[in-house]
């Protein structure tokens, strides 16, 4: 898995799954990272505050539904 990481909000989102809805579209690109490492994106959460997209974390759910539907 990828990870987006958008150090302006300390918000964490999976790059499979960001978009609009993450808020992210206003954070400058200095203040975007991408990791593949899920050691760093565990560390930022324990040690940095950093939080996981609601968006991202909901949208295979979502997405499951939709093709249950």
């Amino acid at each position: 898995m990828k990870y987006f990481i958008d150090h302006k909000i300390k918000r964490i989102h999976s790059q499979q799954f960001a978009g609009d809805s993450c808020g992210f579209v206003s954070t400058p690109i200095a203040y975007r990272e991408f990791t593949n490492c899920p050691a760093y994106v565990k560390r930022l959460i324990e040690e940095e505050n950093y939080s996981k997209c609601s968006n991202c974390v909901s949208a295979p759910t979502k997405l499951h539904k939709k093709s249950i539907s």
